[in-house]
């Protein structure tokens, strides 16, 4: 007896006739789906047809990107009309450029498609196929890279086998291959040969043993030894347990095709829908999928311009060849409320001020916490004033809004309200003249309910100085072993003290810090123990930006990469303790020799322990690289502006050395 009644989230039962004339059939409690009372593999053997239907959201992206492009440029495209020999779409993919790419978007098929670069859709169909566990590690990948590109000579045993495996360069890729072979060499009927893969790849023995025998028996027929058979057998079974089915990969790597090539032809519209269907399920903890397609948008020069309720829809929109961010990817502004504003807008115009916003849209569809979220966004930027001067007169504008509402349901109007729109007030004199937001507060904002910085970074004047210095980035991570030794650099966030209750044995320190570590890639959990936190824990401060020398901390079966803190540095410290030098260009036709005179007399006031080199960039064309006999420099921050004021920004940079600081000593070990 069944103990419980379970459904398949996704099959389907066909048959010729009615299925209940083959099968019986009942209803779940309290559901409306029919289902029947047999579970599947019954089903199947009945002879009846289960079929999975998946949902993709890779099927929205395509109808959407469809959509805009005909709303953007009148142009009505069909997916299956592209050709699929397009040059542009194979050298996106050979450039490993496929974020957004069903099938095709982590970091390691993007390496693979670089290795492989694909320039034959059976390529394409082959990359969903080969990246699996199996013929990663056995070599499959490899060897169909290596006589891809003519590096290595495909090996064929039999004319068959070179007909079966010659579209994928002598490898066993797919199931279908590995059936014909059975069905063709060994005489074994094509229904059965799936029967044999099967049982090969679920190691039924006894299947497969009597699958063996009747392969050497047909081989000896046609031609070969009963030694070679066996051989030839022993290799069906190592590759068919790695057998991918063809059909499967094709339909998968057609739907990949079709968004590589609206990628490359289409871009602005492509990655607008993308954006667009990232947005469901956002995490604003965290870097999620959209703020990764946002950085890709800048990477591959598109503008997406920030969010306005007098210009943005629910969705993402294409405006002139530019992305326009849509509402509904705030925190806070569900799809109900973006809808409210966008219909309400197109319906009676702009918006001309925050009263105007909050008397128009209904409150129960748009309340204080969204428009609260379109302040900090930015999205009521165009309505005049600032951000701190709407937060300080929301409070009128929501009881304005009430009121408002309160008299539409009563089916009244104000003394002097008619048909006819008024005269706008003049709301931006009507606001309390305060001061802005700083900086730093109106990022704070937009990344609380964008889940990213939008009008700058807080990291961004210290980019040169990340990218410098630091091994690695909180993206990079993910590649590194456990404990390997790194250097990150950015902004303390979500800190939390707390203490050890089981402290080292001779140790009398027990605080230790946690915090989220924020730099231009991402976000990586860190953690400073309390020996660590008695020599470094003062420069542990909310928004503090430091660097940090530590530990990849990697538990077995852990999906998330920590940091464990050795040592904390401040940024001007890292330039000191992880460079080897300095160097400053010099450019003839721009300072000439009296620049080259006036940087001698600026350095010699600096000596310090780093080494100075000059590069000097001639008119005539080409470099000159001079190692002062100077005895060294200390690159501080007065040296620095000094060399700007007279040569210009740009012209310095220091040199980095190895990871371990110089002047740090190590550790003493004594009473440890």
């Amino acid at each position: 007896m069944a103990r419980n009644v379970g459904t398949h989230a996704a099959a389907v039962v066909i048959a010729e006739k009615p299925v209940q004339e083959y099968v019986p059939l009942q209803q779940v409690k309290g559901k409306s789906e029919v289902i029947t009372q047999w579970a599947m593999g019954d089903v199947e053997r009945a002879g009846l047809l289960k079929m999975d239907f998946l949902g993709l959201r890779n099927l929205t992206i395509l109808a959407r990107s469809i959509e805009l492009i005909e709303r953007s440029r009148g142009e009505r495209i069909d997916p299956y009309q592209f050709p699929l020999d397009d040059q542009e779409t194979f050298a996106l993919l050979c450039r490993g450029e496929t974020k957004g790419i069903f099938q095709l978007e982590s970091g390691g098929i993007r390496d693979l498609l670089q290795r492989m670069k694909p320039d034959h859709f059976r390529d394409v169909i082959a990359t969903n196929a080969l990246y699996r566990p199996g013929p990663l590690e056995g070599g499959m990948v490899d060897d169909y890279i290596e006589v891809k590109h003519g590096r290595k000579q495909a090996e064929y045993r039999h004319p068959v086998m070179e007909e079966v495996l010659q579209e994928t360069h002598g490898v066993m890729v797919y199931q279908e291959q590995v059936m014909r072979i059975l069905n063709r060499l060994g005489g074994i009927r094509l229904s059965d040969a799936y029967t044999c893969i099967k049982a090969i790849s679920k190691k039924k023995l006894a299947i497969i043993a009597r699958f063996r025998e009747q392969f050497i028996s047909g081989a000896k027929e046609n031609g070969f030894e009963e030694k070679k058979a066996n051989e030839l057998f022993g290799m069906i079974e190592k590759f068919a347990g790695y057998g991918f089915n063809k059909s499967h990969s094709t339909a998968y790597a057609l739907i990949a095709y079709m968004t590589a090539y609206l990628k490359a032809h289409y871009p602005v519209e492509f990655m607008a829908a993308l954006l667009s269907c990232d947005i469901p399920g956002r995490n604003f903890k965290s870097k999620d999928a959209l703020v990764e397609h946002l950085e890709d948008c800048h990477r591959m020069g598109i503008e997406v311009l920030p969010p306005d309720v007098n210009a943005s829809d629910q969705d993402f929109l294409v405006v002139a060849g530019k992305i326009r961010f849509g509402l509904s990817a705030i925190k806070a502004c569900g799809s109900g409320a973006a809808e409210a504003i966008a219909v309400d807008r197109k319906r009676r115009g702009p918006f001309k001020d925050l009263f105007d916003l909050c008397e128009r849209i209904d409150q129960q569809s748009c309340n204080r916490s969204t428009i609260e979220a379109l302040i900090k966004a930015g999205a009521i930027d165009s309505l005049g004033g600032h951000r701190a001067q709407f937060f300080a007169t929301l409070d009128r504008a929501l009881q304005s809004g009430a009121a408002v509402a309160a008299d539409r349901r009563s089916g009244q109007k104000g003394l002097f309200d008619d048909d006819e729109a008024e005269e706008p007030q003049d709301a931006v004199n009507d606001l309390p003249q305060i001061l802005p937001y700083d900086e730093k507060q109106q990022l704070a904002m937009e990344r609380e309910v964008l889940g990213f910085y939008l009008s700058s970074h807080p990291l961004a004047e210290y980019e040169a100085t990340l990218r410098t210095y630091c091994t690695h980035n909180s993206k990079s991570l993910a590649s590194m072993n456990h404990r390997d030794e790194v250097c990150l650099g950015g902004m303390i966030s979500a800190l939390k003290f707390s203490h050890t209750k089981n402290p080292r044995p001779g140790s009398v320190h027990t605080k230790y810090a946690m915090w989220d570590l924020e730099d231009l890639d991402g976000i990586v959990r860190c953690i400073l123990w309390p020996e660590q936190f008695a020599e470094s824990g003062h420069l542990v401060q909310p928004e503090a930006i430091l660097g940090i020398v530590g530990k990849v901390d990697r538990r077995p079966g852990a999906e998330e990469v920590n940091l464990v803190v050795d040592k904390l540095l401040l940024l001007t410290d890292m330039e000191q303790q992880f460079s080897s030098g300095m160097v400053i260009r010099v450019r003839e036709d721009e300072h000439g020799e009296q620049g080259l005179h006036q940087l001698r007399e600026i350095v010699r006031g600096y000596p310090g322990k780093k080494r100075l080199r000059l590069q000097l960039s001639l008119t005539a064309g080409g470099q000159v690289w001079v190692d002062s006999s100077w005895p060294g420099v200390d690159p501080n921050a007065e040296l620095n502006e000094r060399i700007d004021q007279l040569l210009g920004t740009g012209n310095r940079y220091l040199e980095r050395s190895a990871l371990k600081p110089r002047s740090v000593p190590k550790r003493a070990r004594a009473g440890r």
